[in-house]
């Protein structure tokens, strides 16, 4: 007996022997797939632009019970107009058209532009362009404020005294005034200055320069470091600061003077009123047909707008040059004048030309460059000088 619980010992300590726990097995993580990772964002926007097999992100595809959506071929914001739209345009594009029409016939007249010898034809009456100028040159004064100079001003004095003789030689050249003083400190003393009494000596008719009756030329100096001058209809001249800082000599401030007095001597204002009152019944009428507004604005302001803009400038160029010689300053400062206003304006690239309202300084320096243009630009000159030789002695 004991022999037997001998022997079996081993075996009943194996079976009491506390066994260790069974080792769990972990599963590796997974590993993460290769198309999630780009190697540059480059890469990964590309692949999102344009799905195919490397691409980050996979349509699934198409079921065949889904059903099919339609879709539109092109997306607007602007919804079809109805009929009764069209009508209302159509009634619109009438009353303007008609009433432009009785406006061109009842007002409209045909005039020559002294010096160019230019036809052109406006709608604006000559009490009409006076009562504009003078309510456009207040407003202005009014929203000036201080910055206005007073007349007893430096600068004031000097620009008034320059102007003085660009538009009296304005006055001897197309009504043969000799003595007429037109500008008086800031207002024109005699308003009947420059009525045609004579023939001008130098290609005008009472025509040309019927609409200068009752100009009261006034010219004002702006605290402004702007490098410009305007003029309002009826002969109101603004000039700013900056143009002075730019320009010393009184022959270069005579050139851009005599520019802004061909603009109202030229009716331009008048002539541009009358070309948009067009161009807005053009627009009108070419919306009955196309809803696009801003399209139509653009291409009616690249074709006709600026166009014509750049058109009355070259002329006011010619006409100033002329006036400049008249009044004894060398027209041949002239040219230079417009090359340095082209420096200062960034407009003296052709290419930019047909987006401004002014032609390009190297094409305007050429026109005035023209040996027909300074010839008779340099005759006027040798007859002022004789006429002030004359006086001094």
């Amino acid at each position: 007996m004991s022999a037997l619980i001998r022997n079996l010992r081993p075996a009943l300590s194996g079976l009491l022997r506390p066994k260790p726990a069974a080792r769990t097995t972990v599963p590796p993580p997974p590993t993460a797939r290769r198309y999630y990772h780009a190697p540059s964002t480059r890469r990964s926007h590309e692949a999102l632009k344009s799905p195919g097999p490397d691409s980050l992100v996979r349509r699934p595809p198409p079921s065949p019970h889904a059903p099919a959506v339609p879709r539109p071929r092109y997306y607007s914001s602007r919804r079809p107009r109805s009929s009764n739209e069209v009508e209302v345009q159509i009634v619109i594009a009438g009353v303007v058209i008609v009433g432009g029409v009785v406006v061109t016939i009842c007002y409209g007249t045909f005039e020559t532009v002294p010096y160019t010898t230019r036809r052109h034809f406006v709608v604006l009456t000559h009490s009409g362009e006076l009562k504009l100028g003078e309510s456009q040159f207040d407003n202005e004064k009014k929203e000036l404020g201080d910055k206005v100079l007073a007349p007893s001003h430096p600068d004031s004095v000097r620009v008034n005294s320059i102007a003085a003789e660009i538009i009296g030689a304005a006055g001897r050249s197309l009504a043969g005034h000799e003595d007429d003083k037109l500008l008086d400190g800031e207002t024109c003393a005699d308003d009947t200055a420059l009525s045609p009494k004579k023939k001008a000596p130098r290609g005008a008719s009472q025509a040309m320069i019927k609409h200068l009756d009752g100009f009261k030329w006034e010219v004002i100096v702006v605290d402004n470091k702007q490098v410009n001058a305007m003029c309002a209809p009826g002969g109101k001249i603004i000039v700013y600061t900056g143009l002075l800082d730019k320009f010393n000599t009184d022959a270069e401030i005579a050139t851009v003077l005599g520019h802004e007095v061909a603009h109202a001597i030229a009716r331009h204002a008048a002539e541009k009123l009358t070309k948009h009152m067009w161009i807005f019944m053009l627009t009108v009428f070419l919306l009955i047909f196309i809803d696009a507004p801003d399209l139509i604005d653009k291409l009616t302001e690249y074709l006709l707008g600026l166009p014509f803009s750049r058109k009355m400038e070259i002329e006011a160029d010619h006409i100033g040059i002329m006036l400049l010689a008249s009044a004894g300053f060398d027209p041949r400062i002239a040219p230079k004048v417009y090359e340095k206003l082209g420096k200062v304006g960034g407009n003296s690239s052709p290419l930019k030309e047909y987006m401004s309202t002014h032609p390009c300084s190297k094409k305007r320096t050429q026109l005035l460059l023209d040996a027909k243009v300074m010839d008779k630009a340099m005759a006027l000159y040798t007859e002022a000088r004789a006429r002030k030789e004359e006086i001094d002695q």
